[in-house]
């Protein structure tokens, strides 16, 4: 072992040893830049995350001038840290982080939260993109500012062209998939579902008067079609920490 890596394995095994950083080392990852020996001991020892640090089994390696270490956590997931030695100190340490196993799933039952965010995609600027298989059975993807929750497992969608190819190609083949993204705060959820054609007047009218005031003045006769999916799993979280997702969730249709 060279080192540099033995140097990374007794600071792991003892974070609080100040004495193996250097005066400005620097920490790096997800939404978090600190410098400073006292602020990187911190992170290792006194931070929300310290305890993550304490429950992986590290490896470490050289690489070229760099010190991969790797930490196993007991749900499966991993910690890499990049960290560079001068002068045989830590001088910078950068952490990213690799998923383990799926959580396991509960049953689908949309959270308030959750149908809060669909509702209000388009008018906070994070339209939801549906996903669907066309007649020639190639992959379509398109943006859909009507989209909206409908009861607790399902979404809905105003479809103002009902001649249009969507419709013809949910009616060979009803499996769609949606995609909610917030840059800002990196909230991502995926829902995978199959798509049908809504007749009922009750149903039509509440899912055009439900959507965004910009979407209803595409309509102003209700030529369009509503069109309901059911839901078959809804997975994804509120954001992203340097210690991973922020209230993870994966749902199934029981």
């Amino acid at each position: 072992m060279s080192d540099a890596a033995d140097l990374v394995l007794r600071f792991l095994a003892n974070p609080a040893g100040a004495d193996l950083l250097s005066p400005d080392a620097r920490f790096q990852a997800l939404n978090v830049d600190v410098t400073g020996r006292e602020q990187v001991v911190e992170r290792f020892t006194r931070s929300a995350a310290a305890r993550t640090y304490a429950e992986a089994r590290w490896t470490v390696e050289a690489r070229g001038r760099a010190v991969q270490a790797l930490g196993m956590l007991p749900n499966g997931a991993r910690l890499v840290l990049t960290v560079e030695v001068e002068d045989g100190k830590i001088a910078l340490v950068q952490q990213q982080m690799l998923p383990g196993a799926p959580r396991p799933a509960t049953a689908l039952r949309l959270p308030p939260a959750l149908k809060a965010r669909i509702d209000n995609a388009l008018r906070d600027r994070h339209p939801m993109l549906i996903s669907y298989v066309d007649e020639t059975d190639q992959p379509n993807v398109t943006f859909r500012g009507s989209t909206q929750a409908y009861g607790d497992g399902a979404l809905a969608i105003w479809v103002r062209n009902a001649d249009g190819k969507m419709l013809r190609s949910i009616r060979k083949n009803p499996k769609v998939a949606l995609m909610y993204r917030d840059e800002d705060s990196k909230a991502t959820y995926m829902f995978q579902g199959r798509a049908r054609i809504e007749v009922g007047v009750a149903a039509r009218r509440q899912i055009y008067d439900t959507m965004a005031q910009v979407e209803r003045d595409h309509d102003f006769a209700r030529l369009g079609v509503a069109m309901i999916i059911e839901l078959d799993l809804v997975e994804g979280y509120a954001g992203l920490s340097p210690q991973g997702p922020v209230d993870p969730i994966r749902m199934t249709r029981a």
